[in-house]
């Protein structure tokens, strides 16, 4: 590490026990340039910036010159401000410590521009362009200098400008020579070192002329931020220099192609392993053969410009494993070089992350890339989870030096989608189209996977907007998307595939779309029909108006479970699980071994649990209720929607509050799951209970189309916000009672979805269903509007876009979602046992005035089985029925 005694142009600082060490701005560029290099030279983006400006490939030349391009981020801060920023006799003088306004300084508004442009070869670098527009090298250094996250704010007046306002604010004084610096002869010394290390960049030929696009100026973008985040780790990649003596061409591409072999991002090895090895469905998923849907999977289309394809079958009929089947053979082919699983909750990427970790070992052999759990609040990579220490240092308990390296990515969300391999909730994906800190560097990390949204169906107007928006740009520069759904409306698959302007088809003719389905989009729609993986099962439904009657609910339970039968009692709220627990314990005196219990504390199962408790919590229940549960006897368990997704559940029997079709299937789905020698007698066959409200809906809308707030506490109106759907739901299984499963799929579907349908009820219900009708589709058209006023247009010049000046979290992926995550220090004891160190608290409960990010819990009290505290004024109790308000 640099001592800096005389001056030298320094990139890097670091504090190590009070001494300070430096390290040389050019050595920092040159680093940044190979990382780019090698990128480019071992992962699929290379193709994807290609297919950006509608090339097959680069060309070498290409590859040089862009790493030459991503040298040149840092060279603002040649300027005078930035490297006298720690001098306590210059440091005032100039003020400005930045270096991306001030590089825009020198070169747009600055006597020394001309100089600039000539020491820094900008007229070499304009040579290297196609020149279809005569802006483009200005759009290149936009790519280039905006590499903090989000671009700086463009002029109105004059195109390709920062904002004058800016400019304005920074001294003319940072670029001027002085009596020990002159800030262009830095420049000059880095363009000279870039011409040794990338002479081919130099020397290249018109062939290999760079055209550009407003997508492949966000890709690059992205690129560079990827790489500068990599080549700014020192404690890894690239530790700080003795001198200023310039490293090697050889021992800068050696240095960043062992930080993206030990950070996994270079798959040779791996896709070594997939070619060389003949691996089947009984290797990777501990049964002999796919199903017939997985082998159709198998089969779709590989092609280098992408696909986007959804893949609809019954639950409980393998899509997980067909969606890795599918990225298997990708993988194989190298069209993609990893894969991010998306998940709707937190829960169910925890749960899907074990399946997906195991299946990778045996797929891609002891070479396979990291498999991160990309979900905050988790540091954890493969199976091994890593402790934060004070600062930014992490913890790895198992082989410290291996996993300082691979578990990279989960050091930091915004890493997340730079794993190779990574699961996660769906909010992560979204970010990279949202107008918020480094959406460019996440939309450049995922377009080099293939992205598995699962439970598609389960996104509201808002999330559902962003993610077409998502997956039709992933698709645009040859990504790979894979869609899943148990029960998927012909409304939303259109809109997925084809966006916003194509036509529904009609009620008759989605109720006679095929199912189970494979909808691929390759150019042109295809369609697989696909058999059904399974033997199906049918359903009795019964609609019970119990849903305000506790003590009733928990009669049937109990019956049920006294007879033998593993029962689930799934409530749409989590006040109405608290509410059903408390009333099971009282019935029993707190003393039945027909109780669910987690480390033998009773306990319901609900999203408000720390993240420790819930993975306990889901270990337990999958125990009790699994495929091979170990339950002798009856069990009552009573949780939220947290079940009905992911989790390897197998109930005898099924009570459910009213939901939607396609979430009341998706319900079912839990119902008689695996086949068994024996079930308690009355419940041989599937078969559930629908709560509904003591009265109609009908008498829960008021004339203005308002829900009452009795539904509201129970989800309806407020979780499940269309009405319409609601008692089209109750209107189909009260006419189809005897459900068989996936045969009356696509038709229960579309006739509770289908927005012609929904009319239609309304038409017959009355004017207060009209205008709740038109309420919902006003709410809808919002959430739509206020999605699209989210995104950054990547269809335009990164000058033109607008980033919102607002924290990132206030600009979110879920509309009302201002969660706040609180950390304990040092960590009270749970309900289970466990400490707990990090909480989640709903934004709803913490008022509308955001609280400071320094805000921390306060009079943490221990007892009771567990802990009260305080946040933000405001009281919690956190014990064995969860986090809420005290």
């Amino acid at each position: 590490m640099h001592d800096k005694g005389s001056p030298f142009f320094w990139g890097k600082r670091q504090d190590i026990s009070g001494h300070i060490h430096w390290h040389p701005l050019v050595h920092h560029c040159l680093e940044v340039a190979s990382v780019v290099h090698a990128l480019l030279d071992t992962t699929v983006l290379r193709k994807r910036l290609a297919m950006a400006v509608d090339l097959e490939d680069l060309t070498h030349g290409q590859m040089a010159r862009l790493a030459v391009m991503a040298a040149l981020h840092d060279a603002g801060k040649f300027n005078l401000g930035f490297q006298e920023q720690y001098d306590p006799q210059e440091h005032n003088r100039h003020r400005s410590h930045g270096h991306i306004r001030e590089i825009f300084k020198l070169l747009m508004e600055h006597p020394r521009a001309e100089e600039g442009y000539t020491h820094m070869q900008l007229e070499a670098l304009d040579s290297w362009l196609r020149h279809d527009d005569p802006d483009e090298l200005v759009y290149w250094l936009w790519a280039i200098f905006c590499h903090h996250g989000r671009p700086l704010p463009g002029d109105r007046i004059t195109s390709g400008s920062p904002d004058k306002r800016l400019l304005d604010q920074i001294s003319p004084k940072i670029w001027e020579q002085n009596a020990r610096w002159d800030p262009l002869s830095g420049l000059k010394t880095l363009i000279s070192a870039l011409d040794t290390h990338f002479p081919e960049a130099f020397a290249a030929t018109t062939h290999d002329q760079l055209p550009i696009s407003p997508p492949m100026q966000h890709l690059f973008n992205g690129l560079v931020t990827l790489a500068d985040w990599i080549g700014s780790d020192a404690e890894r990649f690239f530790p700080f220099a003795a001198d200023t003596a310039l490293p090697s061409p050889a021992a800068l591409r050696h240095k960043a192609h062992h930080a993206l072999h030990a950070m996994g991002c270079d798959v040779t090895a791996a896709r070594r392993h997939i070619l060389e090895q003949d691996i089947d469905s009984a290797t990777m998923f501990d049964y002999p053969s796919p199903n017939a849907m997985q082998r159709s999977v198998r089969e779709l289309p590989s092609a280098a410009s992408g696909n986007i394809t959804i893949l609809e079958a019954e639950t409980g009929s393998g899509k997980t494993e067909a969606a890795l089947i599918h990225f298997f053979e990708l993988f194989r082919n190298g069209l993609v070089d990893g894969l991010y699983f998306a998940l709707p909750t937190r829960a169910a990427a925890v749960q899907i992350h074990a399946r997906v970790n195991r299946a990778v070992e045996r797929a891609l052999g002891p070479a396979h890339p990291p498999v991160v759990l990309a979900v905050p609040g988790y540091i954890q990579v493969d199976a091994v989870q890593g402790r934060r220490l004070e600062g930014f240092e992490i913890h790895w308990p198992e082989d410290q030096k291996r996993y300082r390296y691979r578990g990279w990515a989960a050091e930091h969300p915004k890493r997340y989608l730079a794993a190779t391999i990574a699961v996660g909730t769906v909010d992560q994906a979204l970010m990279s189209a949202l107008a918020v800190s480094h959406a460019h560097m996440r939309a450049t990390a995922l377009s080099r996977l293939l992205l598995v949204v699962d439970e598609v169906h389960a996104s509201d107007a808002y999330m559902t907007t962003i993610l077409r928006e998502v997956i039709a740009r992933h698709g645009a520069v040859g990504g790979h998307a894979l869609l899943m759904s148990a029960t998927l409306g012909a409304a939303m698959r259109s809109f997925l595939l084809h966006g916003p302007r194509t036509d529904c088809p009609s009620p008759s003719e989605a109720s006679a779309t095929p199912y189970p389905l494979i909808t691929c989009l390759h150019g042109e729609q295809k369609r697989w029909l696909v058999a059904s993986s399974g033997k199906g099962k049918v359903a009795q439904v019964i609609s019970r108006p119990l849903a305000d009657d506790a003590h009733a609910v928990v009669a049937l339970a109990l019956t049920a479970a006294r007879a033998g039968a593993r029962v689930l009692v799934l409530r749409n709220t989590v006040q109405w699980v608290i509410n059903t627990q408390t009333t099971l314990e009282n019935a029993t005196g707190g003393n039945s071994d027909r109780l669910f219990r987690c480390q033998g504390v009773l306990a319901p199962h609900h999203a408000r649990f720390a993240p420790v408790d819930r993975t306990l919590l889901d270990r337990t229940i999958e125990k009790e209720f699994g495929k091979n549960g170990v339950r002798q006897g009856g069990l009552v368990a009573v949780t939220s929607q947290t079940t009905e997704q992911s989790l390897d559940i197998d109930a005898d029997f099924l009570i459910t509050d009213l939901c939607p079709m396609d979430v009341l299937l998706q319900r079912m789905g839990r119902l008689h799951r695996h086949p068994r020698n024996q079930r308690p007698p009355g419940h041989e066959h599937p078969r559930l209970v629908v709560l509904t409200p003591a009265e109609g809906l009908e008498h829960h809308l008021d004339a203005r189309g308002k829900v009452s707030k009795n539904a509201l506490q129970h989800g309806w109106g407020s979780v499940y916000p269309d009405m319409r759907i609601l008692a089209a739901t109750l209107e189909a299984i009260t006419a189809t009672p005897t459900i068989t499963i996936p045969a009356d799929n696509r038709q229960l579907v579309e006739a509770a979805t289908h927005p012609d349908n929904l009319t239609e009820l309304a038409e017959m219900r009355g004017e207060a269903w009209k205008i709740h009708g038109e309420n919902v589709w006003g709410g809808n058209a919002a959430q739509k509007n206020q999605a699209r006023a989210a995104l950054y247009r990547r269809d335009e010049w990164m000058h033109a876009c607008e980033f919102h000046e607002v924290r990132d979290e206030h600009l979110t992926t879920r509309l009302g979602l201002h969660d706040r995550l609180v950390t304990f220090d040092p960590a009270p004891p749970g309900p289970f046992g466990q400490n707990v160190s990090t909480l989640t608290i709903p934004g709803r409960w913490l008022g509308k005035q955001p609280l400071p990010d320094t805000a921390q819990p306060e009079g943490v009290r221990e007892g009771d089985g567990g802990f009260d505290f305080t946040f933000g004024g405001r009281p919690f109790r956190y014990d064995r029925l969860g986090l809420r308000p005290a």
